[in-house]
């Protein structure tokens, strides 16, 4: 079995719950839009990570599912406003939520995801001072998100933007969620506050590496393989971390070239192409990949301080497939 294929079947307890919480009811359009995204796809990686996390310590992944389909409620929430924002008709291979049911549904229907997955929370049979924590920690973790997305938003707008900006921003929109995964899955098996925060920040850090290896898959990887338009940051003017490489790499001529069809709204096919391109003759491409594989590095460090059991080999096969998926 492939780490894919244990991936899918680790995730089917979450595949249950999402349709059971995403159930159509009154008033219907709201619901259809609130469950259109969730129930799509994805490679529900963050719930995955918080039911090993969970087993990894010595509790029942079991116990845990509420909170793991919680983080995939807020992920998706997340990118059902990121749509919005970003104007992507496309998500999971499908039409974006707002594409079908409009602006002002699929606005309520982010604000609903996000407000139900607190609730999702509350169905943990756990005790209340671990529940009181969790609900804590995720209000702190989507207000830090909002964080990320604002910090995007502004370096947009922004010719250059250097390399620990970027980094804090992908931290705060991306990385902080998986790292949420890790904590509480440690915290619902019965692992301590240390090893909790411990594994929320090599979470955090695979988090970093799984997103600059997205940023690298948006600009090579074809539109069947992302459930998306290929080339889409680079369309969107946005300076990832790949762009910042590049335009720190490349020459003079070059530099300018990049940054033209950076801040051009309309470029076409071939203009795309040429500033990925650019990204390659760089280098900005191979860097970006070895920095993505470093952070893995650490991550196995980490992992190696906790007794080797299914669970964690598991873990360790999800983090790589995390920064090397579709290579």
């Amino acid at each position: 079995m492939n780490i894919k294929e244990k991936i899918a079947n680790k995730a089917l307890p979450i595949e249950k719950a999402l349709i059971k919480y995403l159930k159509i009811r009154e008033p219907t359009k709201l619901y259809e839009a609130m469950a259109h995204i969730p129930l799509a796809g994805g490679k529900r990686l963050r719930p995955v990570m918080a039911l090993l996390t969970c087993e990894m310590v010595g509790g029942e992944s079991k116990k845990a599912v509420p909170f793991a389909t919680s983080l995939e409620v807020i992920h998706n929430f997340t990118l059902v406003h990121d749509d919005v924002m970003d104007d992507d008709d496309l998500r999971h291979g499908v039409p974006a939520c707002h594409t079908i049911y409009g602006l002002p549904t699929a606005i309520l229907a982010g604000d609903s995801l996000f407000s139900y997955a607190f609730e999702m929370i509350t169905d943990c049979e756990i005790n209340d001072n671990i529940k009181s924590d969790l609900v804590k920690h995720i209000a702190y973790t989507v207000r830090r998100i909002a964080e990320g997305q604002q910090m995007d938003i502004n370096f947009e707008e922004e010719e250059t933007v250097n390399t620990d900006e970027y980094l804090e921003m992908i931290r705060l929109k991306t990385s902080i969620l998986f790292g949420s995964a890790a904590y509480g899955g440690v915290l619902i098996g019965g692992g301590n506050k240390k090893q909790a925060n411990e594994l929320r920040q090599m979470a955090i850090s695979v988090g970093l590496g799984f997103q600059i290896w997205d940023d690298y898959l948006d600009a090579m990887a074809p539109a069947e393989i992302l459930g998306k338009p290929s080339g889409s940051d680079i369309r969107q003017g946005k300076r990832t971390l790949l762009v910042i490489d590049a335009l720190n790499r490349a020459s003079e001529n070059e530099r300018k070239e990049l940054i033209n069809i950076l801040d051009n709204s309309d470029n076409s096919d071939d203009e795309i192409k040429r500033a990925v391109e650019i990204m390659e003759t760089s280098g900005a491409l191979k860097h970006c990949h070895k920095q993505a594989m470093g952070y893995l590095d650490g991550a196995k460090e980490t992992l190696e301080k906790y007794p080797m059991n299914k669970a964690r080999n598991t873990l360790e096969e999800l983090l790589k497939y995390m920064v090397t998926r579709g290579h």
